[in-house]
């Protein structure tokens, strides 16, 4: 993470999503991944995956910035999975 401060506190978040299928996982962490470039400073997000869950774990000196990416983030994969699972 970039820290503009030294002096400032991280709030982190560590999402857990587990699909029921690996191939819906890849799916939707490929279709994640275009926004997850040029983060400001204070901010890092992260995605893994394990098995069939997605990992995501975001970082951020604002809470605020941490509330709105979450809720992008959780939003994003509930469409997606929809797509999917109309596919």
């Amino acid at each position: 993470m970039k820290t503009c401060d030294k002096n400032v506190f991280k709030i982190s978040i560590n999402i857990e999503v587990e699909f029921s299928k690996n191939k819906e996982k890849d799916a939707i962490m490929k279709a994640l991944l275009p926004d997850n470039i040029n983060f400001p400073c204070g901010f890092n997000l992260e995605m893994s995956s394990k098995k069939n869950s997605l990992i995501i774990n975001i970082e951020s000196t604002n809470i605020a910035t941490l509330i709105n990416t979450t809720d992008e983030i959780l939003n994003h994969i509930s469409i997606a999975t929809k797509v999917i699972e109309h596919d």
